[in-house]
Parts: C-alpha cells; structure tokens; sequence
C-alpha cells in the first residue's frame, strides 16, 4: 500500500512538472496540432495534453468483452493515480440511506470553518449513470466544501443497467428529502439546500428540479448544471462536431443511454431530455456551465437559453478553452481558475 502511495504522488508530481512547460512543448508533446473549434475557440494545450494523453491510455474506453462492473473496476484503477490526497480542514462521513428497493450511500463532506445553520448542498456525481461512484467526485466535493462553505452530500445513486431509468432520480430526490429531514442533526439551514450535478448528474439536477415542481414539492434553493447531459435526441450541432476525438465521445453516450433507457423511446421525455419541457418557469435560480470543447456544449447553452426565456434566475458560462469533465482535472492553471470562478457564482445563489 505506500508503494502504491508513492507511485501515485510521484505520477503527480511528475504531472504538475509536465504541465509547467511552455504551451509550445505541449502542444508537440500531444502528438496533434493546436486543437480548434468553431467561433475560434481554441483547447488550452495543458487541456489538449491531459485530454490527449487520457485517450491514448484508453481511459474510459469501452470493450465489448468486458462487463459493465469490470469495466468500472479498469477505470477506477486507471484514474487512482490522478486522485489527490483528502484536502485539509475537510471530514468525511459516510451515511446509509434507505431508498425505495435498497439503500444507498451519502458522503457528508464538512469543511473545518462550517457554521451550524449554514447552507448544504447535494452533489450528483456524473459518469453516464453507469461509470462512476462517490470516489470519483471525492475530490471535487471536498473543494465545494471549502470554496462554498457549505456541507456537500454526495450520493452513491445506484447504477445501470443494474438499475435503469428512473432509479437514479427516484435515488437522487430519497436523498435530497432525507437531507432536510435531518437538517437539524446535521446543523443546517433548510431552506438553503441546493443541487449540483456534472455531466449525467447535470441531468439528473435539472430533472430533480423539474419533477419536483411538477409534484408540487418543496424546491431546491438553487440549483448548478455542470457540462450537463440535456438532451438525449444528440441532435445539436456540438455532437457532430466534437463527438469523437475528445474524452466523451458519441459512440459512449449512445452506449450510456442505452445502459440508462435499455431500449425504451424515452429521448423526448421532460423526464430524460428536460430541454422537451413545455414549461420551466417556476424553477430555482440555475448555474449553467459548458465547455468549448465539449460534445454537449450546444445542448447546454440552449437549455440556459430555455430557463432564462422562462423567467428563471440564470448564470450562464461557456469555459471556451476547456473539454468535458475539466472540473476534475484541476491540474491545469485555466482550470483552477475555472473552477474558483464557478465555486464564486454559486455561491451567491446559496
């Protein structure tokens, strides 16, 4: 075990001393030109090298003779080196929560200089819902729970195909009413719960949200869409032209989708593709962030587009230089900078 320690704060040490270079070297060190994009956006070489580099390693990619669980056991193992250390001044607990059909875990993250009654906020972590877990978002939760200081409750949804559309939701919103049910055991303000999710746990936000309203239940105070998935028809222009050759591409979000739907004409449910509501006034305050070189971009900015014509409170940024999944890469100085600049924006919603 401290070899595999050793090993993997030498991988990132060795990481940051790469990335360190001129933009020049690693751009050449990708082995592929200055990448491009329309409306002149151009891929930040450290992206471009990361973004690059994970491809060739064939990280996240897909084989037909493995099975779904070992092929999440072969992704963990090739993202455990880039994880860092627990950040300082934040615990961790984790928690046990019944739920329709079994039970899940929620990940309490507290930073140290949390004050009772301050906000919480609910964390869906994104992965297609079939890839990843709570460790994957480890990281990221304990820097929301610094950066926004606010306890972050990340939830363990089950997964597909295991467990199919709606699992995931029914798991999300168990977990946003078990939160408030224990507010005052957990020492926080009720009505300051918010949500966030990336990518398939953008989704999973914006469908809570809309089917919350719907039921006429009590609604989040805001909520945040990270480079979400919003509609499942991958019919926006960015699905052509960035779906493949990036780190998400469109051969694994149609595979994604099937894992979730297993066959059934869901795309133009509100409850699958939220950018197909009829309606989305009503819904909390929203932060909605896509990425330039992101096959979802497209799809995003229309679903902000939607919310803000709708009469909801809207925070809208396309990080331009940036691919899918940036905000758990932070190893990047535009990323840092990225992920301080959308921690800022959401904080003055919660």
């Amino acid at each position: 075990m401290a070899d595999v320690t050793m090993l993997n704060a030498l991988t990132r040490l060795i990481t940051r001393m790469i990335l360190s270079l001129p933009d020049s070297w690693l751009i050449k060190m990708s082995g592929r030109p200055q990448m491009t994009a329309s409306g002149g956006r151009v891929f930040d070489p450290a992206g471009q090298f990361v973004a690059v580099t994970a491809i060739k390693q064939g990280i996240f990619a897909l084989d037909d003779t493995k099975t779904i669980p070992e092929l999440r056991e072969i992704w963990r193992k090739q993202m455990k080196p880039f994880e860092k250390p627990a950040l300082r001044g934040v615990s961790r607990q984790d928690r046990t929560v019944e739920v329709d059909g079994g039970s899940i875990t929620v990940a309490e993250f507290t930073h140290k200089d949390f004050q009772p009654g301050g906000p919480a906020v609910v964390f869906l972590h994104g992965g297609g819902y079939s890839a990843l877990g709570i460790w994957a978002c480890r990281n990221l939760c304990e820097y929301f729970a610094r950066e926004l200081n606010a306890k972050v409750y990340a939830v363990g949804y089950r997964l597909a195909p295991e467990h199919p559309y709606p699992t995931q939701i029914n798991d999300a919103d168990a977990a946003l009413e078990w939160v408030r049910a224990n507010a005052t055991e957990f020492e926080i303000d009720p009505e300051r719960i918010s949500v966030v999710g990336d990518s398939a746990g953008g989704n999973l936000t914006a469908v809570l949200c809309l089917k919350r309203r719907d039921d006429e239940k009590w609604l989040p105070k805001a909520q945040m869409l990270v480079y979400p998935i919003i509609d499942y028809t991958l019919s926006h222009p960015s699905i052509e032209e960035l779906g493949q050759g990036h780190i998400l591409t469109t051969t694994q979000l149609e595979w994604l989708r099937s894992n979730y739907l297993q066959g059934r004409p869901l795309e133009k449910d509100p409850y699958v593709t939220p950018l197909f509501a009829s309606d989305l006034s009503g819904l909390p305050p929203a932060v909605v962030i896509t990425a330039g070189f992101d096959l979802l971009r497209d799809e995003g900015k229309a679903y902000a587009d939607k919310l803000s014509g709708s009469g909801v409170e809207m925070h809208y940024k396309e990080f331009m230089t940036e691919g899918h999944g940036f905000m758990y890469a932070d190893t990047t100085k535009s990323i840092k900078a990225a992920n301080a600049e959308i921690s800022a924006m959401f904080k003055q919603l919660i």
